[in-house]
C-alpha cells in the first residue's frame, strides 16, 4: 500500500513538473509543512552552505530529481505558483462554528458580478472539507503575492512566497481532487487588481502624515481623473494615466489626500481598460506619477477644500 501510493504521489509530481509548474515533497498525509528544515535549524551545508535556502527556490522541474525524492516516501505534491507562472484563487467553506451565510465561492462570484469582471472556466481542484481552488496563468510582468482574506473574508490566494497542493495529494480528511481540467487562462484583469495589496505601505506610513477622509472638493478631484482613466482610448491611456497620477499626487503633497487612496482608486480605473498584459507597467507608471505629483503639492484655498 505504502509503495503504491509512493508511486502515484510520484507520477502526480512529474505530470505536474510537465505542465511546467515547481513542485516540492510535503510531509506525507498533511498539508504542511514541506520536507524540509526551517531557517532556525538550518545546518548551513549541502543547498544551504551560502545561507538558508527555502523551498520555494528549491521547487523544480526536473524529473531526475523528483524521481529521486519521491523514491522515498509517499509525498505530498507542493505547486509553487508564483514560480510556475500562476495564481491560485482558493475559496474556503465556511467553519462549522460560524453562522450560516455565504462562503468563499459564492463570496467570489457576487464579487466578479460586481466587478462587472468575467470569472472564466479554468484548471480547478477540491480541498477534503470542501473548499476549491483556481488556478490561473499570470499576466506578464506580474508578480503577485499570496494574501489571506483580502478579496473576501472566505477567500486567499496563492502567488509568491506560498503554495498549493496538486490534486491526488491526501490528509486524514481526504483528498485533494481534479474537479476541472481547463488549462490555465490568464487571470482576470479585475482579479489581479483585487489579489493586490494595495493599502500595505506599512513600510512608508511612519513617515507620511495622515490624512482625513477626502472632503468634498478631493472627491470630486479623484472621481474626475478617474474616471478620465477610464474612458482614455488606446494610444492614449498612458498619457491620460500620468497626468491623472500626478494631479493626485499634488493633492497627496498638499496633504489633503491619503497616498494609499490616490493609488488604490488608480488601479482600479486602469484596472478597467482589461489590459492585463499591461498591468504592471500602468502600476509603475501611477505609482511614479504620484510621487512626481506629491513633490509639487497643489496650492489649495483650505476653505474650499
Amino acid at each position: 500500500m505504502h509503495d503504491a501510493q509512493r508511486r502515484t504521489l510520484l507520477d502526480i509530481a512529474l505530470s505536474m513538473a510537465g505542465r511546467g509548474w515547481f513542485v516540492f515533497p510535503v510531509m506525507p498525509g498533511r498539508k504542511w509543512p514541506p520536507a524540509w528544515h526551517r531557517e532556525e535549524r538550518c545546518p548551513g551545508r549541502g543547498p544551504c552552505g551560502a545561507g538558508h535556502v527555502v523551498p520555494e527556490t528549491l521547487a523544480t522541474t526536473d524529473p531526475e530529481v523528483i524521481e529521486r525524492v519521491w523514491s522515498r516516501e509517499p509525498y505530498n505534491v507542493a505547486v509553487y505558483p508564483g514560480k510556475s507562472g500562476l495564481h491560485v484563487v482558493d475559496c474556503d467553506v465556511r467553519k462549522p462554528a460560524e453562522p450560516a451565510g455565504p462562503d468563499g465561492w459564492d463570496e467570489l462570484q457576487t464579487l466578479a458580478a460586481d466587478r462587472g469582471g468575467p470569472l472564466p472556466d479554468t484548471w480547478t481542484t477540491t480541498t477534503p472539507t470542501g473548499g476549491r481552488q483556481l488556478w490561473y496563468a499570470t499576466p506578464p510582468g506580474c508578480r503577485l503575492p499570496c494574501t489571506v482574506k483580502h478579496i473576501a473574508p472566505h477567500v486567499d490566494t496563492r502567488g509568491w512566497g506560498g503554495y498549493a497542493l496538486a490534486p491526488g495529494s491526501v490528509r486524514q480528511d481526504g483528498a485533494y481532487e481534479l474537479f476541472d481540467d481547463t488549462d490555465p487562462p490568464e487571470l482576470p484583469g479585475w482579479l489581479v487588481q483585487a489579489s493586490l495589496k494595495t493599502l500595505s505601505t506599512a513600510a512608508s506610513a511612519g513617515k507620511e502624515k495622515p490624512v482625513a477622509a477626502p472632503t468634498a472638493y478631493v472627491a470630486r478631484a479623484v472621481a474626475g481623473e478617474t474616471d478620465r482613466v477610464r474612458a482614455a482610448p488606446s494610444g492614449q491611456r498612458n498619457k491620460a494615466l500620468s497626468t491623472a497620477a500626478y494631479a493626485l499626487g499634488q493633492l497627496v503633497g498638499a496633504e489633503l489626500l491619503d497616498l494609499a487612496h490616490a493609488r488604490a482608486e488608480l488601479q482600479a480605473a486602469v484596472t478597467a481598460w482589461n489590459t492585463p498584459e499591461s498591468l504592471a507597467k500602468d502600476f509603475g507608471v501611477i505609482d511614479t506619477s504620484l510621487r512626481a505629483g506629491s513633490r509639487n503639492p497643489r496650492r489649495v484655498n483650505r476653505k474650499a477644500a
